[in-house]
Parts: C-alpha cells; sequence; structure tokens
C-alpha cells in the first residue's frame, strides 16, 4: 500500500515520457508507479485521451526500421505522448487518495457494455503498441570467411524481406556456430513477421535462456512486442521491464510501451 495520491506523478511523468529525467530519477519514478494505483491511474487517464487524440494506427514499412529506431520515429512517438498528457492534465483532477478513474457515460443497467467498451479499448490500445517491424542487419565490418554459409544466405533472404525463405535456411546453422544465436534471433522476428507469434515467442525465448548476448535486449523487446499483439499486457509488462533494466538501445521505446500499457488490459 501507498499513502501517495499521485504527486509523483504530476511532478515527473511529464519529464519521465519526454526523457528528460536522470537515470537515477527516471528508475525511482518506475519502482514508486509500479506500486502506486494512483499515479498508476494517471497514466491510464493520459493513455485513454493519447489514444482518443493520436492519429491512424500506424502502417507496416516497406523497408525494415533500422536498429536502434530513427530519432523521428522516437520523436513522433514522444508527441502523441506529449499531447496526451497535456490533455490529461486539464481533463484529470486529483480527488483524494483514492484510485482515479476515467469517467464515462452509458445508459442505465449498461454495466456488461461497460466493461465490453473498456476492454475493446484496452485490446486496440495494445495493438496500437505492437511493433513488429523487421529490425534492420548489418553484417559486422570485420567478418571473417569462416562463419557458416547458411548465415549469410539466410540474411541476404532476410534483407530482402523474404522472412521464409530466411527461416528456412537460417534454420541450418549448426548450434554450435558463433551465429547460432543471431540466427535464432532473426529467426524468431520473421516468424514475428509471419504471424508465426508462438513459434517466434519460442525462437526469441531461446535467446534469452541463453543470457547475456547481443541479441538478448532485441529478443526481450520483441517478446514484448510479440504479448503486445496478443493483448497480453502480463507478459508485455514483464519483457519491457527486463528490456528497461538492461539500459540499451531499446530503452526509450521500451518505456514508452510500458507507460502506455493500460492497467487491467485484455489478457488472452
Amino acid at each position: 500500500m501507498t499513502d501517495c495520491t499521485g504527486t509523483l506523478a504530476s511532478r515527473y511523468l511529464e519529464q519521465y515520457i519526454q526523457g528528460t529525467l536522470s537515470e537515477r530519477e527516471s528508475q525511482k519514478f518506475e519502482e514508486h508507479f509500479f506500486g502506486c494505483p494512483s499515479c498508476l491511474a494517471q497514466v491510464e487517464a493520459l493513455q485513454v485521451v493519447a489514444l482518443k487524440l493520436g492519429g491512424q494506427p500506424r502502417k507496416m514499412p516497406k523497408t525494415p526500421i533500422p536498429w536502434p529506431v530513427r530519432g523521428s520515429a522516437l520523436a513522433a512517438l514522444a508527441a502523441m505522448m506529449i499531447i496526451g498528457f497535456l490533455g490529461f492534465r486539464v481533463l484529470y483532477r486529483p480527488a483524494g487518495p483514492s484510485v482515479a478513474k476515467v469517467p464515462s457515460v452509458s445508459a442505465p443497467g449498461s454495466g456488461n457494455s461497460l466493461k465490453s467498451d473498456a476492454a475493446s479499448l484496452a485490446s486496440s490500445t495494445m495493438s496500437r503498441l505492437a511493433d513488429l517491424t523487421l529490425p534492420a542487419f548489418q553484417p559486422p565490418n570485420l567478418r571473417g570467411q569462416n562463419g557458416d554459409p547458411h548465415f549469410s544466405a539466410g540474411m541476404k533472404a532476410y534483407n530482402r524481406l523474404d522472412c521464409r525463405s530466411a527461416v528456412d535456411i537460417l534454420s541450418q546453422v549448426p548450434a554450435q556456430d558463433d551465429d547460432s544465436l543471431a540466427a535464432q534471433f532473426y529467426i524468431g522476428v520473421c516468424q514475428m513477421q509471419l504471424k508465426e507469434l508462438a513459434a517466434a515467442s519460442s525462437s526469441l525465448r531461446n535467446v534469452d535462456s541463453a543470457g547475456d548476448s547481443p541479441q538478448q535486449e532485441a529478443a526481450l523487446y520483441y517478446l514484448a512486442q510479440i504479448a503486445l499483439a496478443r493483448n497480453d499486457s502480463t507478459t508485455a509488462r514483464h519483457y519491457l521491464a527486463r528490456t528497461i533494466s538492461l539500459r540499451g538501445d531499446f530503452l526509450v521505446r521500451a518505456r514508452a510501451e510500458l507507460a502506455g500499457i493500460p492497467a487491467g488490459g485484455a489478457l488472452q
């Protein structure tokens, strides 16, 4: 339990979304946010407003998005969150220590309809958050000639956006090869692109289970995206929190998405 009435969210949320808090302040706010119903309620309200004020659902690009993401994409996401925050500040007024709720108007006896509408809104929010775009592959500059040829051939298919061929070829990279984890990661994101979400989750969990590697953070991030696409908020929060804990290239994106998941979102 906490006696907080949302003061910390009022003070830090805008800076947190804009990424202007220090690492120490951001970490402290995250630790508070997850255990404080009042601050969590403010984030929920922000997301409802952001969803209503946001633009059209994002479309799949014709080419893979570079990893890490382009600065313009982050700026667009930040702009949407800030617009939502400003609208939220106008609509939200603290009302004591109880958890704030976004008011809604309905006809008498329509409780089931309200629950259905709330579940649909949560599902829509998470689907919009899901980033199912392929990360770009850039081969190392000093790559030797001793690597398994299946990896090079598979990544050529990947760069052509031929995910089916990429999965088939990369699956032939031996487990003992230096590129085996990278092959497993790109198999996973290709399966994600092909909407084979169960297989994609399995492939990316194998990468995560291998422990510290150049692919682990990205595997955690895309595991979260698969969970979002499945409307599984609990799993998405888990993997986004782990992504944030690694403080790597996906930190900003993971923070923005974690703040955007509605509490009590629809679960599969």
